[in-house]
């Protein structure tokens, strides 16, 4: 489940009222109605309006990530997903709009710069108008996506082979027994032998009819799937290029369960579940292909009406360490899943947590926690846990290091291998930090994958690098919303 991926302008059309326009026409989304008198706009001589553009729009204090798309020819341009209908980019102005019409009534959004502080970078104001009336005012922030300084393509990883997906976009990826099952969410599953890691064959794929599909798992011929409408699908693999599906669990014909993160942990299976009880389930996989749920655990501080429910998950010496969406990161004591035991969490501003991985380093319990929004960052989180006199445990939490990109490139994916850390970080591709001192992050390697070229740039935030996995035979394997399977190997 990828929230960031609502894009801007569709969750606004979902408030778009449809009375009809009864009254003269206003026009207080156009740039003449924007009081931009106090700004200083003597930058935007140096702003290149062109290429993809990251975006956050803030209303009311609440920000939601966004993209656009600027090209030379105004036709193909993109504000929020949709079609550019007006464009302003002369000497000082910086202005777009883009126009939604419906039976008996009409929506433009527009957004004026008030400020370019770098040729990059452009801070201004947001308006959605309803027959030419505003009805939501904010502002926004918008970097240009570009390489980073000093940057080549990559340094101390090659590109082993590339597979470009049949459709949609790729947005996980899990290796087992030589072959790579990639999601790519409405589109499904696709399956790729990688015995020869240097050329990946699509061997089977599966399609639902009208769902999403997030993150796989393989435990021995068992493949489980994790669906926005049924929960948890299982399938037999024992024939990779034919998969069987077995059931949906929990199995309901009649409710709808959104299942997120997945992670096994020995004879333990731990789904994400997001809606609609913001909650973790935990089934006995110890006969793989016949799960049985043991116990639906809901985080008791949490409250999911603020955006505090489970979206990913990782389990280490018996705990369970959840990216929590604006909670932060929870842990959970599930040595007796029978009774889970929450210890603490790690909580910020704006929270958008999602990719956790955890591990030793040295002598101490290190959480690696990211959130998925604007701003995102890496964060090494040092645990450790107390007991206090009524012998009932807690948890300290406690941030030892961070590493970031920038506030419009999201963390997507981690895996650690050992003191390293291999990172899914969007547009700036794969990551590999040296973590042996959490306190100081030191990047050994990375790969540039994101091309404004490709195609579907600048239709969501998320985009890029989207998955990582590391499964021990001398590769790293990858997903990228438009490129597709990436096979990488260090050098």
């Amino acid at each position: 489940m990828n929230r960031s991926l609502v894009v801007m302008a569709g969750a606004l059309l979902l408030t778009l009222p449809g009375c009809p326009n009864t009254e003269e026409d206003k026009r207080e989304c156009d740039l003449p109605a924007f009081e931009l008198s106090a700004c200083d706009r003597s930058g935007f001589a140096e702003v290149q309006a062109n290429g993809v553009w990251k975006a956050n729009v803030t209303l009311d204090g609440v920000g939601t990530p966004t993209a656009f798309f600027l090209t030379p020819e105004q036709s193909q341009s993109l504000l929020f997903a949709t079609p550019l209908s007006e464009r302003n980019v002369e000497g000082e102005t910086f202005y777009l709009a883009t126009d939604y019409e419906r039976s008996f009534s009409s929506l433009r959004i527009g957004i004026a710069g008030c400020e370019a502080p770098a040729p990059n970078l452009v801070k201004g104001q947001f308006r959605r108008c309803v027959n030419g009336e505003m009805d939501l005012e904010g502002t926004f922030e918008a970097v240009r996506v570009q390489r980073p300084a000093g940057e080549q393509e990559s340094s101390g990883v090659e590109l082993v082979s590339e597979m470009a997906l049949p459709r949609g976009m790729a947005m996980d990826v899990f290796v087992s027994g030589g072959y790579a099952y990639v999601t790519a969410l409405s589109e499904g599953l696709f399956v790729y032998d990688v015995r020869d890691p240097a050329a990946p064959r699509k061997v089977a794929e599966i399609t639902p009819s009208s769902d999403s599909w997030y993150r796989s798992w393989v435990k021995g011929t068992t493949l489980y799937i994790t669906s926005q409408l049924e929960g948890l699908l299982v399938y037999d693999v024992s024939n990779p290029e034919a998969p069987k599906r077995l059931m949906a669990l929990p199995g309901s014909s009649t409710t709808t369960l959104e299942g997120s993160g997945l992670v096994v942990d020995g004879d333990r299976l731990y789904m994400m579940s997001p809606s609609p009880r913001a909650e973790v389930l935990i089934f006995d996989v110890s006969k793989p292909a016949s799960p049985s749920l043991l116990t639906r655990y809901y985080v008791p501080q949490s409250d999911a009406l603020k955006g505090e429910f489970p979206v990913e998950g990782a389990v280490f010496n018996n705990r369970l360490y959840l990216g929590h969406w604006a909670f932060g990161l929870a842990v959970v004591n599930v040595a007796d899943v029978a009774s889970p035991k929450y210890l603490g969490r790690f909580g910020y501003d704006n929270a958008t947590s999602r990719a956790v991985a955890v591990g030793t380093i040295g002598d101490r319990t290190i959480a690696f926690e990211a959130s998925e929004g604007w701003g995102s960052r890496l964060r090494a989180l040092e645990v450790s846990v107390s007991v206090k006199d009524d012998m009932s445990e807690v948890a300290h939490i406690n941030e030892v290091g961070r590493f970031e990109m920038g506030p419009a490139s999201p963390v997507l994916g981690l895996t650690l291998v050992g003191t390293k850390l291999y990172v899914a970080h969007s547009q700036d591709g794969l990551r590999v930090l040296d973590m042996s001192n959490p306190s100081t992050p030191r990047q050994i390697a990375y790969y540039n994958t994101w091309r404004e070229t490709d195609s579907g740039r600048g239709r969501a935030f998320l985009d890029g690098l989207s998955g990582v996995k590391v499964p021990g035979d001398g590769y790293i394997y990858a997903t990228e919303t438009s490129r597709g399977l990436l096979v990488f190997r260090e050098q």
